[in-house]
């Protein structure tokens, strides 16, 4: 399940990696989607690294609440480890001829739980047009992705239209039916993604008299609070236990219809502040977790991983998560919103405003991003042999989608950005691995001209940008340094990087937390991401549209319907109505993916060529080790079997010892012939 992402504070994620204790058995399974036909029964720990904030996952649009609620709850569709679509709730779907109309035939017999495990209801169709109804209702952070897709959905929001008149019905208990606003041949994938999940009616309801649907958004609901007991389950897992700062805990659910693919029977994740970048090792090391990632930045740590593990040490995969650094191009806070006592900026009234007056220039975005090391940063975590394995230079993974003719989505997106400008990205080479866009001397000539387009407008050079850092966090602090001392390296006359050190808590509140651009505390962050929610490009861009994108706050902007004074002609002035305007011309294109994809690139590129921000990694790449067999779990470049921090637990086998580097290849090899 991709969704808004932190770049989260452990040393690095390991797609398809973790495990933990259980007693070493083998138990005859059926057929996973992997090569084995029996699988170990073993439980399963991993850390994760930033708490959760709801358990509303029809709300939620966090990675940090998401990647652990998909183990909960299941969908419409879900993926098998092969990425191959199957049914979840649906045992079957069609499409009419021109995919604008959907139907759902749901699977009879499938069980709502409590989180220890009594049955309370069967699930129907019913309880998919609930789940959208009370997203509708509570205003859901995703909403956006199925607003204007959905017959009547966005009339409801804006109160323009009865429930009844939304494209979404039970016809009966087993039939469930979209009617759409267009054609869009992508929507089965949209069903792997939360905002399109299930609610038993009852159950909701039940949670607080403010939970009732049609009523709007009532704080007095209780449904989806931080207490397992206040959601129901129909996957494969149960929460058995959250506890803020401390564990997660999960239960295989045995009323599951698909359990004989549920393979752990009970998986922890324990909390990592990110204070000690050798957690994992240590951890993995002592037993208490099933994989880890190996910190190539402490001599000592490696040698000993080395001595210890030779033969099981691989690289892990990297997924189809982006990273970017971004300015603040509405700055209104300039202490934490929660806490005005934390965070606070020490830029006079003058340095506030000259950076502001800066921001709003192309080259002056431009030579930030120019000298900003991608390898300078990756250094801090990966250490110099890996520092550039999870570079990327593209907001939609390179190889997400590909023509007819197999063209690779990043190699249209180089095409047209080089077309865009062909001054300054005449050249440039967008694949994965290398940093497209690090050039000192570039970021020089870039600022030299940004000074003179400015020469009226600052006051006094350099220009300080605010950055956000988490203290407690060794990584986190060594990654803004080594940022600081690139920029200040190549541009230090005309740029100063203030590092804002806080707590983990207003870290967070400074930037991922937040309700809004409003209450965006910093001038410069390189720390969001996003990951697929669907198979098309348009999943990564409508996060930025000017007017619905649910990222703006991350770049202290606001949706449209917020009508925040001045912001219109900010996203005028920075290039992004342009970039809305040639998404909704890829948007209109619904019979053509090859056209469609070449005009979905066109927008990408203003994204990247008027420097509104600046792609720069992605998760995986990194020395790992592992009992988790290879390639075992459930798999997908979007939806909720992608992986962010922590994996989908379904399909997943634990091993009774470490998996080798041998076995490893084999099963990446094997997996791939299978794709």
């Amino acid at each position: 399940m991709k969704k808004s992402i932190a770049l989260l504070l452990s040393i690095a994620m390991l797609a398809g990696c973790s495990s933990g204790s259980g007693t070493a058995s083998k138990a005859t399974s059926g057929a996973t989607g992997g090569t084995t036909t029996t699988a170990y029964e073993n439980d399963y720990t991993y850390s994760y690294t930033a708490d959760m904030t709801t358990f509303d996952y029809l709300f939620n649009n966090k990675s940090t609440n998401g990647d652990k609620l998909v183990n909960c709850v299941e969908g419409l569709l879900t993926q098998d480890p092969t990425g191959t679509l199957v049914g979840g709730m649906a045992e079957t779907w069609e499409a009419n001829e021109d995919a604008t109309v959907w139907t759902f035939h749901i699977r009879k017999g499938a069980k709502w739980v409590t989180n220890n495990q009594e049955e309370y209801a069967e699930v129907t169709a019913n309880d998919f047009v609930s789940g959208l109804h009370h997203a509708a209702d509570f205003q859901s952070e995703t909403l956006w992705l199925v607003s204007g897709l959905i017959t009547g959905l966005q009339d409801y929001v804006d109160g323009a239209a009865t429930w009844d008149e939304v494209g979404v019905k039970a016809v009966d208990d087993y039939t469930l039916e979209y009617t759409l606003t267009g054609s869009a041949p992508y929507f089965d994938s949209i069903t792997t993604y939360t905002i399109l999940y299930p609610v038993n009616q009852e159950f909701l309801e039940s949670q607080g008299e403010g939970c009732k649907l049609g009523e709007g958004l009532d704080e007095t609901c209780n449904f989806g609070s931080l207490d397992p007991t206040t959601i129901l389950y129909n996957s494969a897992y149960v929460m058995s236990s959250y506890t803020s700062k401390s564990s997660v805990e999960f239960t295989r659910n045995e009323t599951y219809w698909d359990v004989k693919n549920v393979h752990i029977p009970n998986a922890k994740l324990i909390y990592n502040d990110g204070s000690d970048p050798d957690y994992q090792y240590k951890m993995f090391k002592n037993g208490e977790l099933s994989a880890a990632a190996i910190n190539q930045t402490n001599p000592d740590t490696v040698a000993d991983a080395k001595a210890t593990y030779a033969d099981n040490i691989y690289n892990s995969d990297t997924t189809s998560s982006s990273f970017w650094a971004t300015f603040n191009y509405n700055r209104a806070a300039y202490a934490v919103a929660t806490d005005p006592s934390k965070g606070v900026s020490t830029k006079t009234d003058a340095q506030k405003a000259d950076t502001k007056t800066a921001i709003s220039n192309k080259n002056f975005r431009l030579g930030v991003f120019a000298a900003f090391s991608d390898e300078a940063y990756g250094k801090q975590s990966r250490g110099d042999d890996l520092a550039l394995t999870n570079a990327r230079n593209t907001l939609t993974a390179y190889n997400f989608v590909k023509t007819s003719d197999g063209t690779l989505y990043g190699d249209i997106l180089t095409e047209k950005l080089q077309a865009y400008d062909a001054t300054n990205f005449g050249d440039v080479n967008l694949t994965d691995g290398q940093d497209a866009y690090y050039s000192p001397e570039k970021a020089k000539a870039y600022l030299e001209a940004a000074s003179t387009e400015l020469a009226d407008g600052i006051t006094s050079w350099p220009v300080y940008l605010d950055v956000p850092v988490n203290e407690t966090n060794d990584i986190n602090t060594r990654r803004a340094q080594a940022i600081k001392q690139s920029i200040e390296d190549a541009i230090g006359d005309y740029v100063k990087i203030n590092l804002v050190m806080m707590d983990e808590d207003s870290y967070y509140n400074s930037w991922y937390y937040i309700n809004s651009g409003a209450d965006a505390n910093f001038d410069f962050v390189f720390a969001g991401g996003w990951g697929p929610d669907y198979a098309d490009p348009r999943t990564y861009l409508n996060i930025f549209l000017p007017d619905t994108g649910d990222m703006l706050n991350m770049s202290g902007l606001s949706i449209a319907s917020l009508n925040v004074a001045g912001e219109k002609e900010v996203k005028d002035a920075i290039g992004l109505t342009k970039f809305g305007e040639a998404c909704a011309a890829a948007d209109a294109i619904t019979d053509d993916n090859d056209a469609r994809y070449e005009k979905y690139a066109e927008a990408e590129a203003i994204l990247i060529g008027e420097g509104i921000i600046r792609p720069f990694s992605t998760n995986g790449g990194n020395y790992a080790i592992s009992k988790v067999v290879p390639y075992s779990g459930a798999y997908g470049l979007y939806g909720a079997a992608s992986t962010n921090e922590t994996p989908m637990f379904k399909y997943m086998q634990v091993a009774d010892e470490p998996i080798t580097k041998a076995e490893h290849d084999t099963a990446k090899a094997a997996w791939e012939s299978n794709m």
